[in-house]
C-alpha cells in the first residue's frame, strides 16, 4: 500500500504541477505553489490527500489569474481608466445636444421607423400636403419638438375643421394654437392654407413667409409659398421656392420635384423638367400628386413628343378619372388619338384626269 500511496502521490503530484505550468507556466507563483505540493501529498491519507488536491487546484487557478491581473496592471504602468458613464456622457465623435441642434439621430431611421419625440410630432403634425411632406425632413428643430400640448391639442381639433372643409372652425382653433405658442411652424402653415381657401390671399403669404422665418429648415413652409407662385404665374420665385425646398430635402419630396419642373418647363427646360416630373412619380406610389402626369403631358407636348403625351394622359385618367381636370384631358386624349383625316385631293384629280381622257 505504502509504494502505492507513494506512487499515487507522485502522480498526483505531477499531475498538479502540470495544471499549475499549464495555465500561467511563466508566472513563478505558479511553480512554487505547485512545488510545494510534494511535501502535502506525502502527510495524508490518500482520501483526504485527493479532497486537498481538488481544493489546491481551485486554489491555485484563483492565484494564477490574480498574479496574470496584476503583472498587466504593472506593464501598462497603473491601473486601466475606468468606463465612461453611457448616462452622463456622450459617446466619443457625437456632439453635445443642445436645445438649438437639429437632429434626426434615434428619431427617423433609413427604413423609415420613427421613436421618442419625433414620432409623437410626426403623429400630431401630419395635416395637409405640406405639413405631411415637411414631417419627413432629414432634420428636425428644436421649436417644432417643444410645442407644448395644449398648443398641439388646439392645432389637431383645426386639422380636423379643415379636412372637413370647416375653414372658419379650423381658422379659430388655429389662431388659438398660435397664441399657446407663437413658433408653431405646422400651425402657420395650415393657417396659410385655410386663409387662402377662405380667399384671404395676401394674409395666407404672411402665414407661410411666417414659418418659414420661424424655421428655415421647416420644408413644409416653401412648398406652401411655390404654390402660391404657381397659382400667380411667378415662374422666377418658383424656381427659387423649390430650389430652397430640395435643398433641404433632395431625394424624398414629390411635391418639391413637382414645383421645380413645373418651373423648368416655363423656362424651357424640359429636359430637367422631365427629370424632375418623372422622379416625383416614382416617388408618388399612392398618386396623390396625380397632376404631375398633366404635368408630364406638358412638358412632352412642348418637347413634340406625342406619344408620351398621350401616355400621360391615360395615366391621368387612370388615377384621377372624376378630377375636375378630367374632362379636358379626355379631350385632349381624342385629338392625339384619333386617326388622321383621308386626303381626298388625290382621288378627286384621278376622277378628272379619268373624265378628260
Amino acid at each position: 500500500m505504502k509504494r502505492n500511496y507513494a506512487i499515487g502521490s507522485e502522480l498526483t503530484y505531477h499531475r498538479v504541477t502540470v495544471v499549475a505550468m499549464a495555465i500561467r507556466p511563466e508566472i513563478p507563483a505558479g511553480r512554487r505553489l505547485a512545488g510545494k505540493g510534494k511535501a502535502w501529498f506525502n502527510t495524508f491519507p490518500l482520501c483526504a490527500m485527493l479532497n486537498l488536491c481538488a481544493r489546491a487546484a481551485c486554489a491555485l487557478a484563483i492565484a494564477l489569474l490574480v498574479a496574470s491581473a496584476a503583472s498587466a496592471q504593472k506593464s501598462r504602468g497603473g491601473p486601466p481608466p475606468p468606463l465612461p458613464d453611457p448616462v452622463q456622457q456622450n459617446p466619443p465623435g457625437v456632439p453635445e445636444v443642445t436645445p438649438d441642434l437639429f437632429t434626426s439621430m434615434d428619431t427617423i431611421t433609413p427604413t423609415g421607423v420613427v421613436s421618442g419625440d419625433v414620432g409623437r410630432m410626426i403623429d400630431s403634425e401630419s395635416c395637409n400636403s405640406w405639413t405631411e411632406s415637411g414631417v419627413h425632413s432629414p432634420t428636425v428643430s428644436a421649436k417644432r419638438l417643444a410645442v407644448p400640448n395644449k398648443a398641439t391639442s388646439e392645432y389637431q381639433k383645426a386639422c380636423g375643421a379643415f379636412k372637413g372643409k370647416r375653414f372658419m372652425d379650423a381658422e379659430e382653433h388655429l389662431r388659438k394654437a398660435i397664441e399657446a405658442y407663437p413658433d408653431y411652424p405646422a400651425a402657420w402653415v395650415v393657417l396659410g392654407q385655410v386663409l387662402e381657401s377662405e380667399n384671404k390671399n395676401g394674409d395666407a403669404k404672411a402665414a407661410c413667409s411666417k414659418a418659414q422665418g420661424l424655421d428655415p429648415g421647416y420644408v413644409a413652409s416653401y412648398l406652401c409659398l411655390a404654390e402660391f407662385a404657381a397659382n400667380d404665374n411667378d415662374w422666377t420665385n418658383l424656381a427659387k421656392l423649390s430650389a430652397q425646398a430640395l435643398a433641404l430635402d433632395p431625394v424624398s419630396n414629390p411635391y418639391a420635384l413637382y414645383y421645380a419642373a413645373d418651373a423648368g418647363l416655363h423656362f424651357n427646360q424640359l429636359t430637367q423638367a422631365e427629370m424632375h416630373a418623372q422622379s416625383a412619380v416614382k416617388l408618388d406610389e399612392w398618386h396623390h400628386l396625380p397632376e404631375l402626369h398633366l404635368l408630364l403631358a406638358e412638358i412632352y407636348e412642348a418637347a413634340g413628343n406625342v406619344v408620351g403625351e398621350a401616355v400621360q394622359l391615360r395615366e391621368f385618367l387612370k388615377v384621377a378619372s372624376n378630377s375636375k381636370d378630367a374632362p379636358k384631358a379626355k379631350s385632349i386624349l381624342a385629338k392625339l388619338e384619333a386617326p388622321p383625316a383621308k386626303d381626298h385631293s388625290s382621288d378627286g384629280s384621278t376622277a378628272t384626269d379619268g373624265t378628260a381622257k
